[in-house]
């Protein structure tokens, strides 16, 4: 902290947050943002919720802090009480929200409540969540992360600023932290958890970074350093996925989101063994799911790949997910309740319409496309699903075709066909979302039609 010398550490680290501060805000170009303080009541987020009261005499933002109630604590009412005096003296609103933790969810309890921590938090209406982890947090976090043998994501260590989530004090001991606090007078509290070594951070803090300081003084410094060397190669591995995942992805998949959350497996065989998985790892997480161990990514490559072409693909990778193959493609399939036979809607002449498993059909109208607004003069439109047996003739002097063939020739996977919606003029089966619609209903060149796309993702 040589430079704590020439200014006091008070507007050393007010200086520090208020620049981070407006360049988030000018690379986000928002003015006066939403700013939630994750507010344990701990020393680091205590002196994080005073520097930006500080910083508001400067900058224009709104403050609130959120405190985050585990109840694994016989003190934890006392900690809320806690946190409670301290915003009242700030005056900053306080939202105190009550969680309960899984003891058994076999995550352990660290994890598990870390889980429903950020999950209160992130359901919080404001532009930024702000919180206290500093540079000794962060060296704690990549050896952690070198003891469990995570990669270069992994190795990354947290992110300064990451779509919501900002973490200001990310490059500040937390000496400096602690100078700060007898500074200002200020209060904390002590979770009496922080000194349980058999948790792993603890374990970390108190024995192992310790041991290491007296060989390497600057030992929190350097990991913090690497850390950001790792979280360049992150990046660019990120970049180069981005580009390889485009090349496996056409422009019909971007547009017809009826054929969703999917890539070209044949494309895919052209890279390199090591850039399949770096574009399946960005690819999943891309989805919002966790990274995948080394073992669940040869799982995956293993039979997407490589697995005979007639062969039924089902990979579970999320509680919610699976991967499945279907004619060289690989896709990522959300689980959904099965939908009720009789379901049955009516079109109300809405451009966008919502069905009950949340995907949308999308109106429009056009010269010479879909169905002729000529039948729904007198006749409703109807909507609903498979029942079995349903026939459509597409094209003039061809058969009629049965459903199930159509579907094969479009390529629609057998797991989506189910939900495919399908629209009728009476009885008459008149289209098929992006795929046919009946001889009979469609509109000529000369006159207006209904289009109708399904959107499902």
């Amino acid at each position: 902290m040589a430079s704590s010398k020439k200014l006091p550490v008070s507007k050393t680290l007010t200086h520090q947050l208020k620049s981070f501060l407006v360049d988030v805000f000018k690379q986000k170009n928002l003015t006066n943002p939403k700013l939630v303080v994750a507010f344990s009541g701990g020393l680091d987020s205590v002196v994080l919720l005073h520097l930006l009261v500080e910083c508001q005499k400067n900058i224009s933002f709104q403050l609130q802090a959120q405190h985050v109630h585990h109840g694994l604590s016989p003190n934890a009412d006392a900690w809320a009480d806690f946190c409670q005096n301290v915003c009242t003296k700030l005056k900053v609103p306080l939202t105190i929200s009550k969680v309960k933790v899984n003891k058994n969810s076999g995550l352990g309890i660290e994890a598990a409540a870390r889980e429903e921590r950020y999950k209160a938090l992130l359901a919080a209406d404001v532009d930024f969540i702000c919180l206290a982890h500093h540079q000794d947090d962060q060296a704690e976090t990549l050896l952690l992360q070198l003891a469990r043998g995570a990669g270069v994501k992994g190795l990354a260590g947290m992110s300064a600023a990451n779509k919501k989530l900002l973490r200001p004090l990310l490059n500040i001991p937390r000496v400096a932290l602690e100078l700060y606090a007898k500074q200002h007078q200020l209060a904390w509290i002590e979770d009496e958890s922080n000194v349980d070594t058999l948790f792993d951070r603890n374990f970390m803090r108190h024995e192992v970074l310790p041991i290491l300081a007296k060989q390497y003084p600057a030992i929190k410094q350097t990991i913090s350093r690497a850390a950001q060397h790792m979280a360049e190669a992150s990046e660019l591995l990120d970049e180069l996925a981005t580009l390889d995942i485009a090349s496996c992805v056409n422009s019909l998949d971007s547009e017809n989101q009826t054929i969703y959350r999917q890539i070209n497996l044949q494309q895919l065989r052209q890279l390199s063994a090591l850039r399949i998985n770096n574009a399946l790892r960005w690819w999943l997480v891309q989805h919002g799911l966790e990274l995948p161990s080394r073992a669940q990514l040869q799982q995956i490559t293993q039979q997407l790949m490589h697995a005979k072409a007639d062969a039924a693909i089902n990979i579970k990778v999320h509680q919610n997910f699976t991967l499945q193959r279907y004619h060289g493609r690989a896709y990522l399939v959300e689980n959904m309740p099965s939908l009720a036979e009789d379901i049955q809607l009516q079109w109300r002449g809405e451009d966008v319409m919502t069905l009950p498993d949340q995907s949308k059909l999308m109106f429009s109208k056009k010269l010479g496309e879909g169905i002729a607004m000529r039948h729904l003069e007198t006749k409703k439109l109807k909507i609903q699903y498979r029942q079995g047996g349903e026939t459509i003739k597409p094209v003039e002097n061809r058969p009629t075709r049965r459903l199930n063939a159509l579907l094969q020739v479009a390529n629609i996977p057998p797991w989506l066909r189910a939900r495919l919606p399908l629209l009728f003029i009476d009885a008459d089966l008149v289209l098929l979302p992006d795929i046919a619609v009946d001889v009979r209903f469609k509109s000529k060149p000369n006159e207006t039609g209904l289009q109708v796309h399904w959107q499902f993702n």
